[in-house]
């Protein structure tokens, strides 16, 4: 039998889970348009089970590990009309809480990567990037406001 669908090909790792990757399959510019930041949503904790304690339902109960997958930060997309949440994977909290974000000031993100899977019917998009600067700003700039502290 055929199999017919989209083969988006491996799964990439993203710290401690694999995703299908669909970022190659848009035009990130297209599908986001300006992106302005909104808020610093927290750390992103990665859980496991803990196999000697059951929900009533028979799964396992979540612990957090102490390890943290990324920063999750609410960014509004001018094309998608609604702010979406990413979790920046290469920066702390403190990096980015020095970068001085203002609501509604634009920003860019580096190395996005949007990831689909499906979980029972439900079509699910996990987004991801290394890192977020102010629009325009270059590394010598974010270096330069680290010198002066």
């Amino acid at each position: 039998m055929a199999k017919t669908g989209l083969n988006f090909g491996e799964k990439l790792q993203i710290v401690d889970k694999s995703y299908r990757v669909i970022t190659d399959a848009l035009k990130l510019d297209d599908v986001f348009g300006k992106l302005t930041f909104r808020s610093i949503e927290g750390a992103e904790l990665i859980y496991e089970d803990d196999r000697s304690q059951r929900n009533d339902d028979g799964s396992y109960v979540q612990v957090p590990t102490g390890e943290v997958r990324g920063i999750t930060l609410g960014i509004h997309s001018a094309n998608q009309h609604e702010t979406l949440f990413f979790t920046i994977v290469d920066m702390s909290e403190q990096e980015i809480t020095d970068l001085g974000l203002n609501y509604r000031e634009e920003v860019e993100l580096t190395d996005i990567v949007v990831t689909y899977s499906a979980i029972g019917r439900n079509d699910n998009y996990r987004l991801y990037a290394s890192g977020i600067k102010k629009k325009g700003a270059t590394p010598k700039d974010h270096a330069k406001a680290e010198d002066k502290k």
